[in-house]
Order: structure tokens, then sequence, then C-alpha cells
């Protein structure tokens, strides 16, 4: 049998790391609550063809697509679950969860 008891050190590790957690999450969202949301007309947005609707794509005009792929399932997408969230393809705006680009790539499993 292991011993799965905490030592004091660990345990008041977990006291002050579950805390701070918390209020860097919480940061995090208030944070992304305030970035508009990325405008369809953007220019980078055009260039990666993103939609905020994956399930729109004519798969005939985007040879790249994978079916079920979506900003949430994307390795670029950034911050807690959310419907809009940030993305390293887009600094300081928001795109919709379920939403696509062509700089989608797959979170690692």
């Amino acid at each position: 049998m292991s011993n799965k008891s905490l030592t004091r050190r660990q345990f008041a590790a977990a006291t002050v790391i579950v805390p701070l957690s918390a209020v860097f999450a919480s940061r995090e969202a208030a944070a992304q609550a305030n970035l508009p949301k990325l405008d369809l007309n953007d220019p980078v947005a055009k260039a990666l063809m993103y939609t905020h609707n994956a399930q729109t794509i004519d798969k005939g005009k985007v040879p790249n697509f994978k079916p079920g792929s979506n900003c949430l399932n994307c390795v670029q997408i950034q911050g807690a679950k959310a419907e809009w969230m940030g993305c390293t393809a887009f600094p300081g705006k928001l795109v919709s969860a379920q939403g696509w680009c062509s700089a989608w790539a797959p979170k690692p499993a």
C-alpha cells in the first residue's frame, strides 16, 4: 500500500495555490470580457477565412477544413471554455467557440 496522505508542506502549499489560481482565472475572464468580438470583415479574419460557425463552411471551397474542427478544439484558443474566447491568431479579439479559420490546428490529445 502506498501512503497517500499529505505532508504539512504539501497541505500548506495547496491552501495557497488553490485560492491564487481562482484569482488568476477570474482576472483572465474579466480581461477577456473587455475584448471585442472578431469582426468578419477584419482583414486578418478574411485572410484566414474565419467564420463564427464552422458548420456553415462550404467544404468544396475550403479543402483544408476537417469536419468536426472548430475554435474550441483548436490549439490556438486561449482561456477558459466559453462561448467567446481569445485566440493567438487574432490577438486582442474574441472568437466564437463554434468558429473556424484556416489557422486551425488540433489540440494535442
